[in-house]
């Protein structure tokens, strides 16, 4: 399906039926049907409720924008890596990309909810002659069908402002007896696995990246766009505040802009996505629990 901004469905009775006209593929669905299939009353219910799957707050010109994404993970070290650029950078929200295909809740944010979204923003930092173009959300796609989805409409936002390379921040998880270097990584490209080593990135040579921050660089250079991971070495957790920390230097140093980190732990505290609520088990003990998992 397009990233391109789709119509509300119209609705219209016949013969005591409620219509859902054409969508802008061409595929029309009837709603109370009963020989409609489950499946397609399911995508009629989903055009009905969801928004504008692209919805611009503005339209930014930019100039040749670097894609960064960083989607929750274990340790939260590409979430929290985007959200601490966004804040550093003072980035500007220019646009908002709705899915079907994330998990079926809704974010609590003081006593409202919201719905799941990327959140797209873009910013020129000191040091740098291009744009850099920062996506993240509160949640990756549930499914792997819907993560090769989100992650081509990602792709498709970049390309039309642009981009022509695509990095993202996850974490390495390090098994009890091993030790790494504070950042890994991969790239799609002979000339990008050098430009990282040069700057001191020890480079995976096995394993796999799991999920759209792995899906990302990889569907990029099937695009003919240069992509990397950046991999913060940790041992798990809700949120490793130090290993987002050596993923941004990391950054910084291999795309050469400036960047002040002194805020990034008092930063990571502040931010309300990161703090689990506390639920009061029968037994009158506390315990945290996140509604990331």
């Amino acid at each position: 399906m397009s990233v391109a901004m789709l119509r509300t469905p119209k609705l219209s009775q016949a013969s005591g039926n409620t219509l859902i006209s054409p969508s802008p593929t061409g595929t029309g669905f009837m709603r109370s049907n009963p020989l409609l299939p489950a499946k397609l009353k399911c995508e009629a219910l989903i055009q009905l409720t969801m928004p504008a799957r692209l919805n611009y707050l503005k339209h930014p010109r930019l100039k040749r924008p670097i894609l960064i994404a960083g989607l929750p993970g274990i340790a939260h070290i590409g979430k929290l890596a985007v959200e601490y650029l966004t804040h550093k950078l003072r980035a500007k929200k220019f646009a908002e990309l709705y899915s079907e295909h994330f998990p079926e809740w809704v974010v609590r944010d003081n006593g409202s909810v919201k719905t799941l979204k990327v959140d797209l923003y873009h910013c020129k930092p000191d040091g740098l002659k291009r744009d850099l173009l920062l996506a993240t959300a509160d949640a990756q796609a549930a499914s792997p069908s819907g993560q090769y989805r989100l992650t081509g409409e990602i792709l498709d936002v970049a390309a039309q402002h642009g981009a022509d390379t695509v990095v993202t921040m996850a974490a390495y998880v390090l098994s009890p007896q091993e030790s790494k270097a504070k950042v890994v990584g991969a790239a799609s490209d002979v000339e990008t696995v050098k430009l990282l080593r040069e700057h001191g990135v020890q480079l995976l040579d096995s394993g796999m990246i799991v999920g759209m921050n792995g899906l990302l660089p990889g569907l990029a250079a099937a695009r003919g766009m240069r992509g990397f991971c950046l991999l913060g070495a940790t041992r798990g957790g809700l949120l490793d505040v130090r290993a987002t920390e050596s993923v941004l230097q990391a950054l910084s140093g291999v795309l050469e802009f400036e960047l002040d980190l002194e805020e990034l732990h008092e930063h990571a505290m502040t931010l309300p996505r990161f703090k689990p609520p506390r639920l009061r088990l029968p037994s009158g003990i506390e315990e945290e629990t996140s509604y990331i998992r």
